[in-house]
């Protein structure tokens, strides 16, 4: 906790770090979406008591100058202001100047903002706007350096970076979509992060669950077929070696199956009362458990009930064998999805579980 009126200094205490990590996992749960780069629009759009406002519409709703704009905003990037009687805040965002929207610099500084209504800085210092003549200037750099972290965290998530091999600034910037300066001083905390990386465990565990579907979202480029799929070559639909990382534009549809992978409704007498112990149909003795075929694969887990092929040795599953899935291609059950890509392809050997 921040304790206005003594003295600050401008690092962070791990426990303060600590805090703010949980806050960002919060928020990205609560109000994001597994992906990068960050939608922080969305994010701040998804929070119901914060509301959006750029430069361009105060000028147009105030009749004034651009140069007006900036003396009374105090600012060219962003500022926050707070409604304590309602306890609602407004991000004012420059998307003007195109040196800040170009660069997304603009990006940074709407998560920066959102850190400094997350933390609570309005309320901590009873201020409806921060700015740098209502406070002592070591509580205002505390405050700026504290919001700072909040927009690092939620922009740059090393676990992605750590999965799709980042290697490099430019590949760092384009990926998160930050500006040339912000992507120079992230990659050189993602590397230090990289030497420490069993010191952040905790967060880390929970970011990677977070984004774990994006890092292993996977689709076929023979048959279209979408998954999430972390080892494996083959794809368990039509089980060629041509997936790759991002969304396809394909969804075969799964059969319906309990937790467990058991299937609800047996496929050949149709007996619905298979929520019993064992894996085969007691009406007609088929196998409701989809296994890879191949005894001596080393892929001893449930494949998905849509899955032809085992993902790993490239056998036919049970389902299929048995003719309980037709081929891929047989007729057309599949869904549209809209397709995505990007430049690298993710690690299949994260350090986390």
């Amino acid at each position: 906790m921040i304790i206005i009126g003594r003295k600050m200094t401008l690092e962070i205490s791990n426990n303060r770090r600590s805090e703010i990590k949980t806050l960002v996992l919060s928020v990205l749960n609560k109000y994001g979406e597994p992906c990068v780069p960050v939608k922080i629009g969305n994010i701040i759009r998804n929070i119901p008591n914060i509301k959006l406002i750029t430069y361009r519409s105060q000028i147009k709703k105030f009749n004034i100058t651009y140069e007006e704009m900036i003396v009374d905003a105090e600012t060219r990037d962003s500022y926050v202001v707070w409604d304590s009687t309602r306890n609602r805040y407004c991000i004012y965002y420059n998307d003007l100047d195109y040196t800040i929207v170009n660069s997304n610099r603009v990006r940074w500084n709407l998560a920066h903002e959102l850190g400094h209504i997350v933390l609570e800085h309005h309320k901590l210092c009873k201020h409806h706007k921060l700015f740098r003549d209502g406070l002592s200037s070591s509580i205002y750099n505390y405050l700026e350096e504290e919001a700072n972290y909040f927009a690092q965290l939620i922009l740059v998530p090393h676990v992605v970076l750590f999965a799709f091999k980042v290697s490099t600034v430019m590949q760092l910037k384009n990926l998160c979509r930050i500006s040339n300066n912000a992507a120079e001083h992230r990659f050189r905390a993602y590397l230090d992060w990289k030497k420490n990386m069993q010191e952040n465990v905790t967060y880390d565990k929970s970011l990677f669950r977070f984004y774990y579907n994006f890092i292993y979202k996977k689709h076929c480029k023979t048959c279209g077929a979408s998954m999430i799929q972390r080892s494996g070559k083959y794809c368990p639909i039509c089980g060629t070696k041509t997936i790759q990382w991002g969304d396809g534009n394909m969804k075969y549809t799964k059969l319906d199956t309990y937790e467990t992978g058991k299937l609800k409704e047996c496929p050949i007498c149709h007996n619905e009362e298979t929520n019993i112990e064992g894996q085969y149909c007691q009406i007609c003795g088929v196998q409701l458990v989809n296994y890879c075929s191949n005894d001596n694969c080393s892929h001893c887990e449930v494949l998905p009930s849509n899955a032809r092929y085992c993902p790993v040795c490239g056998a036919s599953s049970t389902f299929y064998t048995f003719n309980i899935l037709k081929s891929w291609n047989y007729r057309n059950d599949a869904q549209t999805l809209l397709p995505d890509d990007i430049p690298f392809g993710p690690d299949e050997e994260l350090p986390f579980n």
